[in-house]
């Protein structure tokens, strides 16, 4: 089995949140689904663009969407610096990594925060959407 490029993942993740800021639909969310994401490292844990130096999955959650705990994720490093310039580095996971992982019922996803594609997924929305993912 051959990996698949980045670039291809950024690609099809783009073209979907695009597709999605327009006409939401089922065939964008599943294109999305199918992409991996990038988890910046706030908490001081660092990871490498490719493997990471620790083997423990941290999800970042921060206050931000109308005070509510959210997830960050993003779609390409280009997105994520300009959203959090500071963050040293981050991790890339599959978004069926980060269903299994997430952390309640109470946490919004927001993908690509900051960019006029941004979307986000209410607690109830992002549930759904990541059960979707691990199918």
């Amino acid at each position: 089995m051959t990996d698949i490029p980045a670039e291809v993942f950024e690609t099809v993740a783009r073209d979907a949140l695009h597709e999605l800021a327009t006409d939401p639909n089922r065939r964008a969310l599943d294109a999305l689904a199918g992409t991996d994401v990038l988890i910046p490292a706030m908490s001081g844990i660092c990871y490498t663009s490719g493997r990471s130096r620790f083997v423990r999955f941290v999800l970042p959650v921060v206050e931000s969407v109308n005070s509510a705990p959210a997830v960050h994720v993003f779609t390409s490093e280009e997105r994520l610096f300009r959203a959090f310039p500071l963050v040293p580095c981050y991790r890339p996971v599959t978004l069926r990594q980060l269903a299994a992982h997430w952390p309640t019922e109470e946490v919004v996803l927001v993908i690509d925060a900051g960019h006029e594609d941004s979307l986000t997924l209410s607690a109830h929305e992002a549930q759904g959407f990541l059960a979707r993912c691990l199918v």
